[in-house]
């Protein structure tokens, strides 16, 4: 589905001379990350809503989306196969959430987040055998991903301190959880 919709667009721009036949594979690809990330986005908005947790939706796709790009990790061999399991992942996040007593969990979050930390600054950037980095990349992607985890990791952990904003940040703590679990994933796969 994604791959046929990036066609059809790109193709109908390159009918009306919007784009060059040259730019063809660019544009495909373009649109084909377009649709993935409208759809991935539109589900875990969707979710979000069914559960009521509309905001704390946004502050897991915030974190996750930001951070994700810099430390790379796993990816599925397939848009449908990277669609459910980015599904799994929010639907996970938000049964737990629902199902924990948040404020009981607040030293396993602190644990689980430094541990978390730790692996990002070990293994990030983990390239994709679609798109390698370059050595200077590699360094850039690290600083980026390290200081995002620090400035979200210090907001985690004084809300948490200071009991403010628990349900909420257990969000952002999930989506940071994730991606060391999915950079450990895509290492050993590796």
């Amino acid at each position: 589905m994604f791959v046929y919709l990036a066609n059809k667009i790109t193709m109908v721009l390159i009918n009306y001379e919007i784009i060059g036949k040259e730019d063809e594979e660019i544009y495909r690809y373009g649109f084909e990350m377009l649709i993935y990330f409208i759809v991935n986005l539109s589900i875990a908005v969707f979710i979000g809503i069914l559960f009521h947790k509309f905001i704390h939706t946004l502050l897991f796709l915030g974190c996750y989306c930001t951070i994700r790009q810099f430390t790379g990790g796993y990816h599925a061999n397939s848009y449908t196969k990277c669609t459910l399991i980015f599904t799994i992942i929010y639907l996970v996040t938000v049964l737990l959430t629902n199902n924990l007593e948040v404020d009981k969990m607040k030293i396993p979050l602190l644990i689980l987040l430094i541990i978390s930390l730790i692996i990002i600054y070990r293994f990030a950037p983990l390239d994709h055998r679609n798109k390698p980095l370059s050595e200077e990349e590699k360094k850039q992607y690290k600083n980026v991903a390290i200081n995002l985890v620090k400035v979200i990791g210090m907001l985690i952990g004084i809300t948490l301190i200071l009991d403010i904003f628990t349900t909420y940040i257990f969000y952002p703590v999930c989506a940071i959880i994730w991606i060391a679990i999915l950079l450990v994933l895509g290492r050993y796969k590796k």
